[in-house]
C-alpha cells in the first residue's frame, strides 16, 4: 500500500462517503484435538534395587492443545494408582524380588488418551546388588530432553532465548527433532540435537516443546515453562530470513563425474548472518554472508536433496525448498546402441497450487505419467525435497496423513524403463497451525459497489496505537464479494509471515476518491 495515500482521508468528488466503520474479525480453522504425550521419569529403564527397598514410581505429561487431567500408574498391567495433575509421584515400599514392567496413561480434557512407553524394573535380593540390567530390548521408544532453557527460569523482556533439546532412542537412530512454541511448529533438525535462539521475545508465559522422531516410527515429547516477565515489551522483529538455492535448477540432471554448482542466496530486513548448505540433509558447507557458491565435485550416479538454512542476525532462521538433483551414468552408450531414450513426462495434478491445509492435515496427491518410447517404472512423490511415497502403478497417488503446519513445495519425479527420469512442475501449499486465524471478516463499506477498488488489511501489534504506528504486515485483499452483507479474504499466508506474539489488525477501504478504516479487529496470537 502506497505510503503517500492519506490514511482515513476521503477527495471531495465521492458523493457517499467511505467513512462508515465497518468491523473487523477473524475466523480459524476447526481445531483437531490432539492426544497427550506422557513418559516415566522415574526409575530409569533397567534400575535394579535391593529387595525390600522402597522405588519412587515417577510420571510427567503435557497436552499440546489442553490441559492433563489425570494421570494413571501401571505395575504389570494393573493399577497402581491416579494423579490429577501434569506430573505424579508415588512410592512402591517393601519391593519384592522380581522383574516389573511399568508404563502410565496420561488423559486430557478433550477426553484423549496415551500411554508411556514401559520402562523395567528390576529387584533383587536383599543381601546385595541384583545383577546388571539387561541391554535395551527391540521396540524401546526414543526419550527427548530439553536442554534449554533451565527449569523455572524468568528471562526479562527482549531477551534472547536458547531453546534446545537432545533426543535417543536405545534400538534405532533420531531422524528428526521438532521444536514448538505454544504448541507451533518453530523449527526442525534432522539429528539427535537441536539448538535455536528465540529473539526479543515479549512478555508472557510459554511452553517449549522437543518432539523426537526415530528411524522406526518411535516418537517422544517433553515441554517446560518459559516465563518473560519485568519491563515493556520489545517490538517483534523482522521474523525468519528468505533462502532459496539459486543453482542447480530443481530437476537438472548431470553425468556421474561432474562437477556441479550447487550456491543458494538469502535476503532478511535484520541481516544475514550465515548461510548452511546441505545434501541429503547432511551439512556440506557454511559461509558468514547473504550467498554462497560450492562445487560438488565428482559427483556420484543418484538423486540427491538440496536445501539451504539461512541464519539472521537475531538468530531466526528458514530452510529453503528443497532441489532434486539427478546424477546418472558416466558411461556413453556404444556406437551401435538404438536411439537415446526419450525422457517421460510427469505432471502433479493434486493438490491445487497455493491450497490451504489446517494442521494435522490429510492431503490426497496424484500424478499423471506417460512414456512415449517405453513404460513408466515409478512415480515418486516429494515434500520440500523429501521423498515422501513411491507408486508403482497407475494412477499414481497417495493420501499424506498428519501433516504438520508449514510450507511445502511438492514435486513428482517419473522413471521410465529406459533409466530417464523427470521432475514435475512444483506446486507450493501451507499447512496452517490448527486455531490460527486463516480468514478476515469484515463488513463492506456502504459505497462498495460505486466506489471501493479495494482493501487493505493492516496488522499492528497488540496494545500498538494502531492510528499512527506502522504495520508490521499488509495484504492486499483485492475487493471480495459481499456474501451475507460480509466480505471475507484468505489472510492465511500474512498471518503466518508474523512473528509469534498477540496482534490487532484492521482495513482500509481505498477508492478513487480516498479512503477509510475500519475500527480495529480483537486480539489474536501468532
Amino acid at each position: 500500500m502506497s505510503q503517500s495515500m492519506p490514511r482515513g482521508g476521503r477527495l471531495a468528488t465521492i458523493v457517499v462517503c467511505l467513512g462508515v466503520v465497518f468491523g473487523l474479525a477473524f475466523t480459524t480453522q476447526a481445531e483437531a484435538s490432539e492426544p497427550p504425550s506422557v513418559w516415566i521419569t522415574s526409575p530409569l529403564t533397567g534400575a535394579s534395587y535391593g529387595a525390600g527397598a522402597t522405588v519412587t514410581f515417577s510420571a510427567a505429561a503435557y497436552d499440546v492443545d489442553g490441559s492433563i487431567t489425570q494421570i494413571d500408574l501401571y505395575v504389570d498391567s494393573v493399577w497402581y494408582a491416579t494423579g490429577y495433575s501434569n506430573v505424579h509421584t508415588i512410592s512402591l515400599p517393601d519391593a519384592a524380588p522380581g522383574v516389573y514392567t511399568l508404563t502410565a496413561v496420561a488423559w486430557d480434557d478433550a477426553g484423549d488418551s496415551a500411554t508411556s512407553p514401559g520402562i523395567t524394573l528390576i529387584v533383587g535380593s536383599s543381601g546385595g546388588p541384583s545383577q546388571p540390567p539387561p541391554p535395551p530390548s527391540s521396540g524401546g521408544e526414543p526419550s527427548v530432553s530439553v536442554t534449554s532453557p533451565a527449569i523455572s527460569a524468568v528471562y526479562s523482556p527482549g531477551a534472547t532465548v536458547t531453546f534446545s533439546a537432545t533426543a535417543s532412542d536405545p534400538d534405532s537412530s533420531i531422524t528428526q527433532i521438532d521444536l514448538y512454541v505454544d504448541a507451533v511448529w518453530y523449527a526442525t533438525a534432522y539429528s539427535n540435537s537441536h539448538a535455536i535462539l528465540l529473539p526479543n521475545v515479549p512478555t508472557g508465559v510459554y511452553t517449549l516443546t522437543a518432539r523426537a522422531l526415530a528411524a522406526d516410527g518411535g516418537s517422544a515429547s517433553m515441554s517446560r515453562i518459559l516465563t518473560v516477565s519485568g519491563g515493556p515489551t520489545p517490538p517483534p522483529s523482522g521474523g525468519p530470513p528468505s533462502v532459496s538455492v539459486t543453482s542447480p535448477a530443481n530437476g537438472a540432471t548431470y553425468p556421474a563425474g561432474s562437477s556441479i554448482p550447487f550456491s543458494a542466496t538469502a535476503s532478511d530486513p535484520d541481516g544475514i548472518q550465515r548461510i548452511d548448505l546441505y545434501v541429503d540433509r547432511v551439512w556440506y558447507a557454511t559461509a558468514y554472508a547473504g550467498s554462497h557458491s560450492i562445487s560438488l565435485p565428482n559427483a556420484a550416479a543418484g538423486v540427491y536433496t538440496l536445501t539451504a538454512t539461512a541464519w539472521d542476525n537475531t538468530g531466526a532462521s528458514s530452510t529453503s525448498a528443497g532441489t532434486t538433483l539427478i546424477v546418472g551414468s558416466s558411461s556413453p552408450p556404444p556406437s551401435s546402441s538404438p536411439p537415446s531414450n526419450q525422457s517421460p513426462l510427469v505432471s502433479l495434478t493434486a493438490p491445487a497450487n497455493g491450497a490451504t491445509f489446517t494442521a494435522p492435515a490429510s492431503i490426497a496427491l496424484s500424478a499423471t505419467a506417460s512414456d512415449v518410447d517405453g513404460a513408466i517404472t515409478q512415480v515418486d512423490f516429494f515434500a520440500n525435497g523429501t521423498i515422501l511415497r513411491t507408486d508403482t502403478s497407475s494412477p499414481y497417488g497417495f493420501s499424506w496423513t498428519n501433516v504438520g503446519a508449514g510450507s511445502y513445495s511438492l514435486t513428482a519425479v517419473a522413471r521410465d524403463n529406459g533409466g530417464a527420469a523427470t521432475v514435475s512442475s512444483t506446486l507450493d501449499i501451507t499447512v496452517s497451525p490448527a486455531g490460527l486465524p486463516s480468514t478476515a471478516v469484515f463488513g463492506p463499506s456502504s459505497n462498495h459497489a460505486t466506489a471501493v477498488d479495494r482493501y487493505v488489511l493492516e496488522v499492528f501489534p497488540a496494545g500498538a496505537d494502531w492510528t499512527v504506528a506502522n504495520p508490521v504486515a499488509t495484504s492486499d485483499l483485492g475487493k471480495p464479494a459481499i456474501a451475507n452483507g460480509e466480505c471475507r479474504a484468505d489472510v492465511t499466508s500474512t498471518i503466518l509471515g508474523l512473528a509469534p506474539g498477540t496482534y490487532i489488525a484492521t482495513v482500509t477501504a481505498w477508492g478513487s476518491g480516498g479512503s477509510a478504516r475500519s475500527a480495529p479487529s480483537p486480539q489474536f496470537s501468532r
